[in-house]
């Protein structure tokens, strides 16, 4: 659900991006590519971009780096990237972040693939103490990595580093939630048809 809240956060950030030289038109938009962690994220890559298409109105391409397994019996997988990350800005949806390892292995992909930078976007960030789990300060440290942006979703007793942002999803459970109790659609929260009056009840 927070996904097209993301999307337009993503939005907001890529707007502000500086043309490039000699580009002299006065709409100017990066070229994005809305990159799957894996084929289970598909529909979570597919919702984005989508958002992301109508607040752009740029065309604004999707990819997924496909899991394949290196040897029989191995639980290692190496990603195969299907799609165009090449000189583009790149975004990986996931739904969790937890070790870090996967994340890690899908941004030097696309790094390797000739993405121009690469952004992240995962719904929920279980990171626990820093004793047993450093994933927070691995990923500080890529160099390709622009920053990670998870939802509050899950509380983290740690100080967590400056790549990785957190989106406050707050309003919008205080509003799906206000939406169940008065038998009103919790879907429309995110109608993206201006012309749709729609009755809110986060005063």
């Amino acid at each position: 659900m927070p996904a097209p809240v993301a999307a337009a956060y993503f939005h907001e950030e890529l707007s502000a991006s500086e043309p490039p030289e000699g580009f002299d038109e006065p709409d100017y938009y990066p070229k994005v590519t809305v990159v799957a962690s894996h084929e289970g994220q598909v529909g979570r890559a597919s919702q984005f971009r989508a958002v992301l298409q109508r607040l752009s109105g740029a065309d604004v391409e999707l990819a997924v780096l496909s899991k394949t397994r290196m040897r029989k019996g191995e639980q290692y997988y190496e990603p195969y990237l299907v799609g165009n990350v090449k000189g583009r800005k790149c975004i990986l949806i996931d739904d969790i972040v937890n070790t870090g390892t996967t994340l890690i292995s899908n941004i030097q992909s696309l790094k390797q693939e000739g993405a121009e930078s690469i952004y992240a976007w995962a719904t929920h960030g279980v990171f626990g103490p820093k004793e047993g789990n450093d994933a927070p300060e691995r990923l500080q440290e890529m160099e390709a990595l622009e920053y990670l942006l998870i939802s509050n979703s899950v509380i983290n007793p740690r100080i967590l580093p400056p790549k990785i942002r957190l989106l406050n999803i707050a309003p919008l459970m205080a509003e799906a939630i206000a939406r169940a109790l008065h038998d009103q659609s919790i879907s429309s929260i995110l109608s993206m048809d201006p012309n749709e009056e729609v009755e809110r009840y986060d005063g």
